[in-house]
């Protein structure tokens, strides 16, 4: 489980080898082994001891800010990783079979954006017409032919994607109630309750993307069709987007079933962001959701342990592709 700090004046430490959580007279221990990353959403007190007890557990400490980005991460400094497949990592987004994975992504991603308009058409509207545009746009996908991931063939990639994007986002926003009604994505501030929900649940999707990453022995500042963006996780960015979805239809089924409220969010200088009551509701909740099992991609396994599979598979057909002639 992630455990999250977002109370205003925890004191988090050890004691007799586990975790401690103080928050005024209230006190919780909790083992390492239960934890999978710590997440810091509030003002704070984290003592050294605990700190070493996380890295040596290689448990990450993640620091996010009010819209639910992380913005610093306290991890081991030796990155356990075999130096020759960083290496081929950097080559493979160079390679055909680099773009093919992006292609496949997206595939991915268009399906499941599909399979949250069908749960939300069945529920309050009808949505099948973006959902069939959604599967032409797939064909277009399908039909590309890639040699090499060129610049022409990335900027052709983000114009496709952006006009999947605007199909879903419509369609999904003139489903929903009107309380939570919205017009396109809005990241930094969210201009409504809806994109401040998904802005928090992405961040919390990055963090586990990112150790995802890192358990698959590869660099996530090496990306594939994200590559350009300077000290950003890049490759992140572009393992994420097939569980993106994900967290909408947490989000979608929760606003549809008035499981997650308005009051949950506030606004602060023109943006939106999730208050505190917000979010002790909302975190425990999303990371059950991710802690559930499915099946995906003919696997049953929670939707962890997907990611974790996904990015071991990126691992594994890099270090493949490129022993290649």
């Amino acid at each position: 489980m992630q455990l999250v700090l977002n109370t205003n004046g925890v004191f988090f430490s050890v004691k007799n080898g586990v975790f401690l959580v103080k928050a005024g007279e209230e006190q919780r221990q909790i083992s390492p082994e239960q934890v999978s990353s710590i997440g810091v959403t509030a003002a704070c007190s984290i003592s050294s001891a605990a700190i070493e007890l996380a890295v040596q557990a290689d448990i990450p400490i993640y620091l996010f800010d009010e819209s639910g980005d992380a913005v610093a991460c306290l991890r081991s400094p030796y990155f356990e990783s075999i130096a020759s497949l960083r290496r081929k990592q950097v080559y493979f987004s160079d390679h055909a079979q680099g773009a093919q994975w992006v292609v496949d992504q997206f595939i991915l991603k268009s399906r499941a954006q599909q399979a949250v308009l069908g749960w939300l058409g069945s529920q309050r509207s009808d949505t099948e017409t973006a959902r069939l545009r959604i599967t032409l746009e797939m064909d277009k996908l399908q039909e590309r032919k890639v040699t090499a991931p060129t610049m022409r063939w990335s900027n052709w990639m983000m114009g496709w994607e952006g006009n999947v994007a605007r199909l879903y986002w419509e369609s999904l926003s003139a489903g929903l109630p009107p309380d939570w009604r919205f017009e396109g994505r809005s990241r930094r501030p969210a201009r409504d309750s809806f994109n401040a929900l998904l802005n928090y649940g992405y961040g919390m999707l990055y963090a586990l993307v990112e150790q995802a990453i890192f358990a698959a022995g590869l660099d996530p500042h090496l990306g594939i069709l994200h590559v350009d963006e300077y000290d950003r996780p890049t490759l992140a960015f572009d393992l994420i987007e097939p569980f993106r979805p994900w967290v909408d239809r947490f989000i979608v089924e929760g606003v549809c079933t008035k499981e997650i409220a308005c009051s949950w969010l506030e606004v602060v200088d023109e943006g939106y962001f999730l208050n505190s009551a917000g979010k002790k509701e909302f975190i425990p909740r999303l990371n059950g959701y991710l802690q559930t099992t499915i099946v995906w991609e003919g696997k049953r396994m929670t939707r962890t342990a997907h990611i974790y599979r996904r990015a071991a598979l990126l691992a594994r057909q890099i270090d493949e592709t490129m022993k290649r002639p």
